[in-house]
């Protein structure tokens, strides 16, 4: 039995053995990793909302004086991220008639003067989908399109210098260039009367009682006193008429009698005899600053002028940049565009007709009239019979050619005349100007 247990603790320790030295260093086992938690989810901010520009406030449309321009053009188009202006019988704002003008090709500009009005045909939209609108806010006007929907007979009135954008307000900003710029129109009007109420002499003071129009910076019904500020001044042309209801001496604030007179244009009327009403001072005939004085007591009742310009055109003045001859051609440089030529464009008898239409009484007026000096292999001259006119253009022909500047054609009478060059007459295509009464 002894023998049996020794067996065993041999084979027991000879097992022991042979395991330590399969493995003579243990590994410490790691602890199991311990259970991530699933992270909660983070709320997404939500995104800062983009700001809502308010659409601009609709003016109230404005009533235009008389006196302005009426233009009639066709339509008004709006799609999606343009416009389109289309013209109709008549040619304004350097386009041609029937002319389709695009507010992203070029852009629209309609030029106009205060009290004009834009008469459209239609404002339509070309979208099938899209509501649109065409909006001049600062003229009053916003007009609501359902796809495909028109409006007819829009009118548009301009009062006041300024430009003003032509838009869509429900897309703003996104049709390109379109816009109505109001400038102060050219005098070119015929006589002026002005129309006043009362001019008042008294003891060291003249008054001027205005009317019930503004003019000379004076409000209506004001009353400007020789006494205060720079006094009195009136401004006029030769042909101008200013037109009291009364010239009369103040009774309360006169010690003496007194005279109104304007030595320059022979007045000198005596006050104390009584009231002149009306009184008229015109139609003036001469240029000039003329005082306003008392013969009685001469420069004792402060500051008082009419100033007298030149007399104004009584009709349309077109200006033009220049009026090129060359051999066997003339070409018209424009400015502004005038008789359905573009602006700053450059017709010529080499492509068509050269026709100017006019009324009696308009002006024509050439910044330059010249001849060509690389296009030229002689002498050339710019000539209309019909009205007296022969300018020589040779003096150095060949080397710039020569120039006249300015150059004013007056038109007194009706009639076509033809523009010629008389040293090869009928040698450079048609040009003419119709004149009508």
């Amino acid at each position: 039995m002894k023998r049996l247990v020794l067996l065993v603790l041999a084979t027991l320790v000879a097992a022991l053995a042979a395991a330590c030295g399969a493995d003579p260093t243990a590994t410490p086992t790691e602890p199991p990793a311990a259970a991530t938690g699933v992270p909660e989810p983070t709320a997404t901010p939500d995104p800062t909302p983009t700001p809502t520009i308010a659409p601009p406030a609709i003016a109230e449309a404005c009533t235009p004086e008389e006196g302005g321009t009426l233009y009639d053009v066709s339509e008004f188009v709006v799609g999606d991220g343009s416009f389109e202006l289309v013209m109709g019988a008549e040619a304004y704002w350097g386009y041609e008639a029937e002319a389709r003008v695009s507010s992203t090709a070029g852009g629209i500009i309609i030029k106009v003067s205060p009290n004009d009005v834009i008469r459209i045909g239609t404002v339509r939209s070309a979208s099938t989908v899209n509501l649109h609108a065409f909006t001049v806010a600062a003229l009053g006007v916003d007009i609501t399109l359902v796809p495909g929907g028109s409006q007819d007979g829009v009118e548009i009135a301009i009062c006041e210098i300024g430009s003003y954008a032509i838009d869509d307000n429900t897309d703003r900003g996104r049709h390109g260039l379109a816009e109505i710029v109001s400038k102060e129109r050219k005098a070119v009007g015929g006589p002026v009367v002005y129309v006043l109420d009362n001019w008042v002499v008294e003891d060291g003071n003249f008054e001027l009682r205005m009317g019930p129009e503004p003019y000379w910076g004076y409000e209506a019904e004001s009353r400007p006193t020789s006494t205060v500020g720079d006094g009195i001044i009136m401004t006029a042309n030769v042909g101008d008429t200013l037109q009291f209801a009364r010239l009369r001496q103040s009774g309360s604030r006169s010690t003496k009698p007194h005279n109104f007179t304007i030595e320059g244009l022979g007045i000198d009327i005596a006050l104390a005899d009584g009231n002149v009403e009306p009184f008229e001072i015109g139609p003036l005939t001469t240029e000039g600053t003329f005082v306003i004085d008392d013969s009685t007591d001469p420069g004792e009742h402060g500051k008082a002028v009419l100033i007298v310009g030149p007399a104004l055109a009584t009709g349309t003045v077109y200006e033009v940049d220049a009026f090129v001859v060359e051999d066997g051609n003339f070409e018209m440089r424009m400015l502004e565009g005038y008789w359905g030529y573009q602006t700053e464009g450059r017709p010529s008898t080499r492509a068509g007709e050269l026709l100017i239409t006019a009324k009696v009484g308009d002006t024509i007026k050439f910044a330059v009239i010249r001849q060509s000096g690389s296009r030229s292999t002689k002498a050339h001259h710019f000539t209309i019979e019909g009205l007296g006119i022969d300018i020589n253009l040779d003096e150095s022909y060949g080397t710039g050619g020569a120039r006249v500047e300015p150059f004013e054609i007056k038109l007194d009478k009706a009639g076509t005349f033809v523009i010629d060059d008389v040293t090869d007459p009928g040698e450079h295509g048609k040009a003419s100007i119709v004149v009508t009464e």
